[in-house]
């Protein structure tokens, strides 16, 4: 569906400079776009290419007004524009309500009449879906979870028992929320395992990805809050807990009972050690490895960096000295003290 460019602006509260009816239809990048399509300025490396661009209108900050000849929307935040826009120019497909005859739906499960169950789900006993919720083909809602209104569960995840989520959630395929916890407790050479009796509970507006994994807690709940956004192939242990607007990357995985803060941002593959406890906007950088608690906001790195594999071997046998030159070095001090 085509927009004119000044009803964009207007939904966006956006400033228009331009035409005002350029026809919008689509979303393109600067190398790609063309007539009828959208696209947005924020990176100084792209320069050359909003220069060269044919798109109907781009999306760019005050500051760079002058870079694009074109048509254009003014904002604060142009990238964040651009995906509010892309949302409205490429809604989801919605499958239409109702019941495919191929799923199997306990008699005690309460789906909504808007809802859509998909060819192959499992909805278990007691089971509750919401308004408007999509569950996809082959997906498994396990006894007792609530799925809350507008909420999207991807084909071939699974959502165990107990779990409960809050509106507009998604849950991508593959995908397991409210697995057992690795709970084992060490009897000589045997371990014995922890019944996991708590369960996971999601806020509003959470995104879990592909192949992303969220225990259930062993006692208390694993609890995820508002608006956390989780990449794909991550793993959340048993009773973590993670503040609202929090992101991750793929490949992180946070060891059990550790408190994670609002607003922070795990870069790829981040290894998160048990029991810490870790504040507001503190921000990893990827691979880092967190061992102790965070206690003040602010961007955190760990380990030794890319390097010839000959220079990198030699760094690393030297890091592996440096407490022994530590000591060395604070003794030569205390010696010359005393002259």
């Amino acid at each position: 569906m085509a927009y004119l460019l000044s009803e964009l602006a207007e939904e966006f509260n956006l400033q228009l400079v331009g035409n005002p009816d350029a026809s919008i239809e689509r979303v393109a990048g600067l190398d790609q776009a063309g007539p009828g399509d959208i696209s947005f300025y924020s990176n100084t490396r792209h320069k050359n290419a909003l220069q060269a661009c044919s798109a109907s209108a781009v999306i760019l900050s005050e500051d760079d007004t002058g870079l694009y000849a074109g048509n254009k929307l003014i904002s604060g935040n142009p990238y964040a524009s651009y995906a509010r826009i892309a949302q409205k120019l490429h809604p989801r497909h919605r499958p239409a309500a109702g019941i495919h005859p191929t799923a199997s739906v306990d008699a005690t499960a309460r789906i909504d009449a808007t809802a859509s169950i998909a060819q192959n789900a499992v909805i278990e006993a007691d089971a509750d879906i919401g308004a408007n919720c999509q569950v996809g083909a082959g997906a498994y809602i396990g006894r007792g979870a609530i799925i809350g209104a507008h909420s999207i569960i991807f084909a071939n995840a699974t959502v165990h028992h107990g779990t409960r989520m809050g509106k507009h959630c998604l849950v991508h395929s593959g995908a397991v929320l409210g697995a057992d916890g690795f709970g084992h407790a060490r009897d000589a050479a045997e371990w014995i395992f922890i019944p996991q009796l708590g369960d996971v509970e999601l806020g509003n507006d959470v995104s879990i990805g592909a192949n992303t994994t969220v225990d259930r807690g062993t006692l208390g709940d694993t609890v995820i809050g508002d608006g956390v956004k989780l990449d794909n192939l991550i793993h959340i242990a048993h009773n973590v807990q993670i503040g609202d607007h929090t992101a991750m990357a793929a490949g992180c995985g946070i060891a059990g009972s550790t408190t994670i803060g609002s607003r922070c941002t795990f870069a790829g593959q981040v290894g998160v050690a048990d029991n810490l406890v870790i504040c507001d906007d503190a921000h990893f950088t990827g691979r880092a490895v967190v061992l102790k608690n965070i206690n003040r906001a602010g961007v955190y790195s760990s380990g030794i960096l890319l390097d010839e594999t000959t220079k990198w071997r030699r760094n690393a046998l030297r890091f592996g000295q440096l407490d022994t030159l530590y000591k060395q070095i604070r003794q030569l001090l205390k010696e010359s003290d005393k002259k």
